[in-house]
């Protein structure tokens, strides 16, 4: 009850407001910030804020006159960007300021052109701030949530794009946090849940893959369509290779149709070759679609002899026709 009549109470402090606009220049806004008065007002109130008493705030800039008032709420909104610590009350004043409609404006003129802006457009600056406060308690509400075992990713996810969109960076900025048992909840949901295989990209995906190491997300990860996030977690593993786990998802990765030329790359340049790689690549050399694709990478890596060794050894005609197309086109 007194949160609402605390917001009914600032929003018409903040809507009693001249209809008509008032131009002044830059010089006399800068001249206002300046004055005693104002400094003065500044920062007695500050104190005001910080104690979260905006019933005297408000009455306070009441006394002033507008000018005066639009100059001190934009320096009161500037101390708020930097003290940073809001609670309930602090966001609820600071969304009536973001909503507020300054009518001093300033008019710059150019070539041929007059642009009008907004003289204290403390706004904006309010805006972002509460939305950052919301974003962090929603945050923290989803870590606890994650932690408990009540998070449902697919309800977390639901929404129009956007709201996808904003609960998935969310997810992603809070993942690293997470312990390994909460981790692996989230990514037993994936087969049990079949609303996740809808998923619009492969962020969450990628990322669970990536901080867990688990295989069925990374087999889920290169069994999908490719985008920035399989791509850049396949860019990771590259670089973290020979490393065992590398290695072995790098040559799971080569199933995925737009992947695999940068994976079987990644795995013929690999030197010293370790035995489990040349062994998986001897055994795509067998086969019709990737076989041609792995002869020739090891060819160009300087493997003629060993494809030369196998092409003699090995009755497989599928292998030779590759090694031998490889070979030929050799410069």
């Amino acid at each position: 009850m007194r949160q609402g009549m605390c917001m009914v109470v600032l929003l018409l402090a903040g809507c009693i407001q001249s209809a008509l606009a008032v131009e002044i220049t830059e010089k006399k806004v800068h001249e206002v910030a300046m004055s005693p008065q104002v400094v003065n007002r500044v920062v007695a109130l500050i104190k005001l804020y910080e104690k979260s008493d905006f019933r005297a705030l408000e009455f306070n800039l009441s006394q002033i006159s507008p000018l005066k008032q639009e100059s001190v709420r934009s320096q009161l909104i500037q101390h708020a960007v930097s003290y940073g610590q809001l609670d309930q009350d602090k966001a609820t004043w600071l969304q009536v300021q973001a909503e507020r409609q300054s009518n001093f404006t300033i008019i710059e003129q150019g070539d041929g052109y007059l642009v009008t802006k907004a003289a204290f457009p403390y706004g904006t600056q309010a805006r972002k701030l509460v939305l950052h406060w919301q974003q962090t308690l929603l945050a923290d509400k989803m870590v606890i949530q994650a932690e408990e075992g009540s998070l449902i990713l697919s309800k977390w996810l639901a929404g129009d794009i956007f709201h996808q969109k904003e609960q998935r960076d969310i997810f992603l900025e809070k993942l690293p946090d997470l312990s390994s048992m909460a981790l692996n909840k989230l990514v037993a949901q994936f087969s049990s849940d079949p609303q996740l295989m809808w998923l619009p990209d492969n962020a969450i995906i990628a990322s669970l893959a990536k901080q867990t190491g688990d295989e069925s997300m990374y087999r889920l990860l290169w069994r999908r369509r490719t985008d920035q996030y399989s791509q850049a977690e396949l860019t990771r593993l590259v670089n973290k290779a020979p490393d065992p786990q590398a290695i072995e998802q790098l040559m799971a990765a080569t199933s995925n149709p737009s992947l695999k030329q940068q994976a079987y790359r990644s795995l013929v340049l690999l030197k010293p070759m370790p035995p489990q790689t040349r062994e998986f690549l001897q055994g795509k050399l067998n086969e019709v679609d990737d076989g041609k694709v792995v002869a020739v990478q090891l060819a160009q890596q300087g493997y003629s002899s060993w494809l030369e060794q196998l092409a003699e050894s090995s009755g497989n005609k599928v292998l030779q026709k590759n090694l031998q197309s490889a070979l030929a086109n050799l410069p």
